[in-house]
């Protein structure tokens, strides 16, 4: 009779196990394609004025300051709104608040459509900023809401991998239009690039909106007993650690989320860099055409994508997560240096140099961002997230600016490069031994709302 019940809670294991499985391949397949597409197209809104660069400054006679203070004021607006929007999500869920800040940002984008003026030009990179800031802090909680540890580690790389795969889509659309649309129309061609590249983002939020679920318990496609089960998961699988929420210090005194803030400064600061000026990049190593540019780009950041999941699965257990972005910031620092005394000399060299710096920056922000959820609890992870974002961003903002005001004084942008490289190294330092700080203090601790921040 034993043996009958034993066998009978094995067979029951293993059909939970076969349920649990499945679940989570249903999730991933339900959720993570309308999340990569989102997160493409928010790098295509955001980044594509890299792309139209190269007729727009010429069109509205733009300096290279200009250019890079208007790229750089996306960052203000994701400064000053990622807490309130993903404080938003915590309130009205997550389908409501990451669909409705998707279609609201692609319709500023289409608005870009119709810039005329510098003034118009930081007035709607300001507003794509303020309505893109709650994205991407929401999808990582989103994220620590659905999946548990190395699973959601490769998700959430599968999904970051969608900023490289935008470059592919700004590089082979952005050509074509740039070269064969200018002047269809009355409209230049980068006019038409903005529009094109604008309207997927609303269709696509509309899509979001109808199928995402909030949380497991919400998801109408598990069953009953598949809810159950990938709520006890995560509950077995919660990887958090004692600070400020638990001994009572508001979150701003807390020292991880200023150590972790200035890590992701860094990682940022070389995003920048790289996405902002690598059609730039690319003219001047050689690369004729608008087409040809764009294949170039596409392909480096095709290879580069390819870089940041195979990183993020080497190290995307825990105990691997701080000493890969380590590594990968490492890659992206080396990049960034090297492509100072190559571009000019050399297409193939700078090509694989980019290759290298999208990968190193895709793999170092994801697995920071699996390696952070751990270092905050509950109660501080909904507001702490988004302020990590938020001060890091201000990378982006700085470092156009930068590159775009050297580049204006000395006429070379290497000095710009440089110094983006030495912050990248110094991104490093506070990974290995800043971060290592605050892994000495790492207690687990079970917490609901971590699992369920939205």
């Amino acid at each position: 009779m034993e043996v009958v019940k034993q066998a009978c809670v094995e067979a029951s294991s293993s059909d939970d196990n076969a349920l649990l499985r499945k679940a989570y391949a249903s999730a991933q397949w339900r959720i993570l394609p309308i999340l990569f597409g989102l997160w493409m197209l928010a790098w295509v809104g955001r980044s594509n004025v890299a792309f139209a660069k190269l007729q727009m400054v010429v069109d509205l006679r733009f300096s290279e300051t200009v250019y890079g203070l208007g790229a750089g004021l996306f960052f203000v607006g994701y400064v000053l709104f990622g807490v309130p929007t993903t404080m938003l999500q915590k309130k009205f869920g997550a389908r409501a608040v990451l669909a409705g800040i998707a279609g609201a940002w692609g319709l500023t984008s289409v608005a870009m459509t119709f810039v005329n003026s510098a003034p118009s030009f930081y007035v709607l990179r300001f507003l794509l900023g303020v309505f893109e800031a709650g994205f991407y802090p929401g999808v990582v909680l989103y994220f620590n809401a659905w999946f548990p540890g190395k699973r959601r580690t490769r998700n959430f790389s599968i999904f970051h991998s969608g900023s490289l795969f935008s470059t592919v889509t700004i590089g082979l659309t952005g050509g074509f239009v740039l070269e064969h649309m200018n002047g269809l129309a009355g409209f230049q061609g980068w006019r038409w690039m903005f529009f094109a590249q604008a309207i997927p983002t609303v269709v696509l939020a509309c899509v979001a909106f109808m199928m995402l679920p909030d949380l497991p318990r919400g998801a109408r496609w598990l069953s009953a007993r598949q809810r159950t089960l990938v709520d006890d998961d995560l509950r077995q699988n919660a990887e958090t650690m004692g600070d400020t929420g638990e001994d009572g210090r508001p979150l701003l005194l807390n020292p991880a989320v200023w150590i972790l803030s200035a890590a992701y400064f860094c990682l940022l600061a070389a995003t920048a860099a790289l996405f902002f000026f690598s059609p730039t990049i690319l003219r001047e190593a050689g690369f004729g055409g608008y087409k040809e540019i764009g294949r170039a780009v596409a392909g480096a950041c095709a290879l580069g994508a390819v870089g940041n999941v195979l990183i993020c699965c080497v190290g995307g257990s825990a105990q691997r997560r701080r000493l890969f972005c380590a590594l990968a910031s490492v890659f992206t620092a080396v990049s960034l240096s090297a492509l100072v005394f190559v571009w000019h000399n050399s297409t193939i060299a700078t090509f694989l140099l980019l290759v290298l710096g999208f990968a190193g920056t895709g793999a170092g922000i994801t697995l920071f961002w699996q390696m952070s959820v751990g270092f905050l609890s509950g109660r501080s992870l909904v507001v702490g997230v988004p302020l990590i974002s938020s001060v890091a961003n201000v990378a982006g903002f700085v470092t156009p600016f930068l590159i775009g005001y050297v580049r204006d004084a000395t006429g070379t942008y290497a000095s710009g490069f440089i110094m983006i490289a030495c912050v990248q190294a110094l991104g490093v330092v506070v990974l290995l031994f800043g971060v290592q700080r605050i892994a000495k203090r790492r207690s687990p601790v079970d917490d609901v709302s971590v699992r369920c921040p939205t």
